[in-house]
């Protein structure tokens, strides 16, 4: 039964991968290429954990070797995706990266050839679980981990180089980052080389998890890093609150969630309070029902809607409001952006 657990867990794993990469790719629009080897990191990984996961399911045995090879050519590219990442990162020659990928690509293949034929190694049905068994003194096992300690190296020498590369603090820290977690996989392929009674029964869970905890390394690594980019998204909390005007994002119904600290100054809201349209200008309650009707049913979607009113705690002080809804990703309505400027004249 302990077969079935674990196959379960590694297709849980396979669809989390795949989730992390194409959220990744959906979400971090201003990575450029680290986006596109998240995505496919996430994409490899899923097949890695699936292919095992079917294999371990599968009852007949003379089958078995279709989805063993997918994980199989999963876990070559898996590495070449990252060789081809730190690549770019090093920013080696380009006749220099087309070499070193065009040789390890080459080497992938025979791989996948030699290791990856159905007579390479001996598949075993236990009661709840299909695992195989290396063929002793093969070649084909011994070609496989020294594609893969190869390549390992080749890792480690750009990581190397990616790291004197950096100055700063932060940069090199995401370095070693990326590089410790791929010594999970080293870790992992002990059991499979030094046999024990689980990696006999199970050989393929630990490599699989492994790879699975690689990608969800660089994704948490690399998400962490973004934090530090300068970009619009990282630095627009900064500018909200630096604007010496006031400004509210309220829900449709007319809760004020977020406000910048110039609002709260000018307009006197207290610390944790959620204020509403009503509570801090002098609306009416049909003024106010009718401004949210309006912001609901798509009345002041697309322009904006200025209203004059004087705030509650400074009353004898006007002011003009101009009023944004903002669509989600739907076209519906989710919010109204607020700016208080000085009262003038209106159109």
């Amino acid at each position: 039964m302990l077969g079935i657990y674990l196959n379960l867990i590694l297709a849980c794993l396979a669809v989390l991968a795949l989730t992390a990469g194409i959220s990744f790719f959906v979400s971090e629009k201003e990575s450029g290429h680290t986006r596109i080897a998240m995505l496919c990191l996430g994409i490899d990984t899923f097949f890695i954990c699936m292919g095992y996961a079917v294999m371990g399911f599968m009852p007949n045995v003379d089958y078995a070797y279709i989805p063993r090879l997918a994980g199989l050519c999963a876990i070559d590219i898996f590495l070449l995706i990252e060789l081809a990442f730190l690549s770019v990162e090093v920013k080696f020659k380009q006749s220099i990266q087309i070499f070193v990928l065009g040789f390890f690509i080459l080497y992938a293949v025979l791989d996948i050839i030699i290791f990856g034929r159905p007579s390479a190694i001996i598949y075993v049905r236990y009661d709840f679980h299909t695992a195989y068994e290396n063929i002793p003194n093969g070649g084909a096992f011994a070609f496989h981990y020294s594609y893969v300690s190869a390549i390992a190296i080749a890792l480690m020498v750009h990581g190397v180089h990616w790291y004197k590369g950096k100055k700063l603090k932060r940069d090199k820290q995401f370095v070693v980052e990326l590089i410790l977690a791929n010594f999970v996989i080293l870790f992992a392929a002990f059991p499979d080389m030094f046999k024990g009674a689980f990696s006999t029964e199970y050989p393929t869970f630990s490599y699989s998890v492994a790879f699975s905890a690689v990608c969800f390394s660089f994704w948490f690594a690399i998400k962490h890093h973004n934090l530090f980019s300068p970009t619009v998204k990282n630095v627009s909390r900064e500018i909200f609150h630096s604007l010496n005007v006031p400004i509210l994002i309220f829900d449709m119904d007319g809760i004020a969630h977020s406000f910048n600290s110039c609002a709260q100054k000018s307009l006197h809201i207290t610390e944790g309070e959620s204020p509403t349209l009503r509570s801090i200008f002098t609306l009416s309650d049909v003024e106010t029902l009718h401004l949210l009707a309006r912001a609901k049913n798509g009345g002041t979607l697309q322009k904006e809607t200025k209203i004059k009113a004087k705030d509650k705690e400074t009353a004898e002080k006007s002011c003009t409001i101009h009023l944004t809804t903002k669509l989600d990703n739907v076209g519906e309505p989710f919010c109204i952006i607020c700016t208080v400027l000085p009262v003038c004249n209106l159109p």
